[in-house]
């Protein structure tokens, strides 16, 4: 369950507070993320040109790597 916290709250809190049976009801009518995110950034055209030369190859492999080490860990 992936649940936004303030850094201030991280020594009050462990990842069992954060359920899909307590999440809503922690929520109420609020978005925290909203109010925890810092605004959008712009990411220089340069950046996001690097990263389209990326090889589709390459990317597959990390995944396939990341694949392993999962089936490896079960």
């Amino acid at each position: 369950m992936s649940f936004p916290v303030a850094w201030e709250d991280l020594d009050n809190v462990s990842p069992a507070d954060f359920t899909v049976h307590t999440a809503a009801g922690l929520l109420g009518e609020r978005d925290p993320w909203v109010e925890l995110m810092q605004e959008p950034q712009e990411l220089p055209a340069d950046l996001v040109e690097e990263g389209h030369t990326i090889p589709v190859a390459r990317v597959q492999a990390m995944h396939e790597g990341k694949r392993r080490a999962r089936a490896r860990r079960t």
